[in-house]
């Protein structure tokens, strides 16, 4: 409703002795509902709603950036790791004079040496005695399961799973007693496999991603770049039983590096194609009649 406009009646008023007619005077009177001005009404809270967006947002930004500044080392550190596999059979053991390994941690599936090959079928069959296969005879068709006893098993047969002590070692004695001093003795290698070429540039491309946005010292993060790198050399982790599959003409040369065949027992006991290529370079742990060779 549109303003009333109030007109002031006549007056007059004396000016030097004289009676003068004063101009009326208008006056704006407002309704009960109008406020201030629209304009200043709109514009005001206007600029308040702007301002205090900005400021939260502001405050976000330090929030995040504060929180990527403590979370890329945990980025970084979850990137590089190995994912290693639960190997339930590896333990330390303490064992009496000329014994081999301890029966009593030994289960079905359990890999035996005596020194032929042997996997365990039934462990305490008769609560006396343990069912055992010899995997070569099987594969030939002979008779090869029988009954061994629990002592002939702890002082006869080695197993690649039991050690009763850790020895560090280089990767060139590593290499050495794997292709000199095990022989036909089952054994267990952990290894990491040749990595695949896309995975290797989306780890390396997400490292870098992560160590640019890092707010650390140039020189710790040359360091950084350097694990990194070496990580991306490196492919899935993996853990293997058997022994190296020889042949007449196969030169065992003194050098850490080059491809062995290996035949994977466990998949050969259950009838699986076995051979494998192992890459002697990235083998980390070397397991055999109770000595655990670790790379340095």
């Amino acid at each position: 409703m549109p303003p009333k406009k109030v007109v002031n009646k006549e007056q007059k008023e004396v000016v030097n002795g004289k009676n003068v007619k004063k101009v009326p005077s208008i006056v704006h009177v407002s309704s009960d509902s109008e406020s201030e001005s629209d304009s200043e009404s709109d514009s005001e809270p206007d600029i308040k709603a702007k301002k205090i967006p900005n400021d939260k947002n502001k405050k976000a930004e330090k929030v995040n950036a504060n929180l990527n500044q403590t979370n890329w080392k945990n980025d970084f550190e979850d990137l590089i790791k190995f994912e290693k596999p639960d190997d339930p059979l590896d333990c330390k053991v303490e064992l009496e004079a000329n014994e081999r390994c301890d029966f009593s941690k030994l289960s079905d599936g359990s890999l035996l040496y005596r020194p032929a090959r042997l996997i365990i079928t039934e462990k305490n069959r008769d609560n006396l005695h343990t069912r055992v296969r010899n995997q070569d005879l099987h594969k030939t068709g002979v008779d090869s399961d029988w009954n061994l006893g629990k002592d002939l098993i702890s002082k006869q047969c080695w197993t690649p799973d039991q050690y009763t002590k850790i020895e560090k070692v280089t990767a060139s004695v590593l290499a050495h007693k794997l292709k000199e001093e095990v022989g036909d003795c089952i054994c267990k290698v952990e290894f990491t496999k040749n990595p695949d070429v896309a995975e290797r540039a989306t780890m390396m491309r997400t490292g870098c991603r992560i160590l640019e946005n890092a707010a650390i010292p140039e020189a710790e993060k040359a360091k950084l770049y350097k694990k990194l790198y070496e990580r991306v050399q490196k492919g899935e982790y993996r853990i293997m039983r058997g022994y190296i599959v020889r042949s007449e003409d196969m030169e065992i040369e003194q050098t850490d590096t080059g491809m062995i065949k290996f035949l994977d027992a466990e998949l050969f006991a259950i009838g699986e194609m076995a051979e494998r290529q192992i890459n002697i370079r990235n083998i980390v742990s070397l397991t055999y009649k109770l000595t655990k060779y670790q790379l340095k």
